[in-house]
């Protein structure tokens, strides 16, 4: 009796023990945190690297969340058929404004190869000129009719340069065949904006010479993919190039 008392003393502590390991795995861990997340893409510091350094001088870049989130909002009304028809077009950087697209961007001519924009691509350019406030409206980079990003940066009209106190802001939209990296298109872009940024005024001179104004100047970039499905599943990359001036009274 004594033995098999003891057995099954043994047997229930045996069992308690299980029941407690059990109980001991079953409790999850607390997580641990990644020490060192990887932080979302600066298209902006990258497309800095690109730049001369007489541009670098002129400006700084940096990231934009309110540029990322009209660019996502815009590209949305971009149809497919849209891109695909003009899709020959994006072997190269595109030029693309409310109202026409310039086919190789990077050779940073007025007067290149010219079309007339689709309809939906010419909503994503429109909707991003508004929901960015841009100055240049119709997203023209340099053009005659002093409309384009670099006359409005610097101020300029027909009638010469009037410098002022007002605060601008300029936007560039292009568009590129994903299969082209990201970066060698920043690359391409940076070439094509890097004469404009260099050329800007750092300082403005109020009418009639009566004071002086000091510009600042910061600039972002943004990516946003947009997939093609009835070209074989590929896709384009549009990208939006910001640049503000702040105007500060010396």
């Amino acid at each position: 009796m004594k033995l098999k008392k003891i057995a099954s003393l043994m047997l229930a502590g045996v069992m308690a023990v299980s029941m407690l390991a059990g109980c001991s795995t079953a409790v999850d861990p607390e997580p641990t945190p990644n020490p060192d997340p990887t932080p979302s893409a600066n298209y902006g510091t990258t497309f800095y690297s690109y730049l001369s350094s007489d541009a670098q001088k002129k400006m700084t870049f940096g990231s934009n969340a309110d540029l990322d989130a009209a660019l996502k909002t815009a590209v949305e009304r971009a149809g497919s058929l849209s891109i695909a028809n003009n899709y020959w077009l994006a072997d190269t950087v595109v030029e693309l404004g409310t109202d026409r697209i310039i086919v190789d961007a990077g050779t940073g001519s007025v007067d290149g190869d010219k079309y007339e924009v689709l309809d939906s691509l010419q909503r994503v350019a429109k909707n991003l000129s508004e929901s960015t406030g841009a100055d240049n409206t119709a997203l023209h980079v340099r053009d005659k009719d002093y409309t384009g990003m670099q006359a409005v940066l610097n101020q300029i009209d027909n009638k010469g340069e009037h410098k002022n106190a007002d605060d601008v802001n300029a936007v560039a939209l292009y568009v590129v065949d994903s299969t082209v990296s990201v970066e060698a298109a920043l690359d391409n872009i940076a070439e094509n904006l890097d004469d404009i940024i260099k050329n800007l005024d750092i300082i403005g001179h109020v009418e009639n010479n009566k004071g002086e104004y000091e510009y600042k100047y910061t600039g972002s970039v943004s990516v946003t993919s947009k997939s093609i499905p009835n070209v074989d599943g590929m896709s384009v990359n549009f990208i939006a190039v910001e640049i503000a001036r702040t105007t500060v009274q010396r």
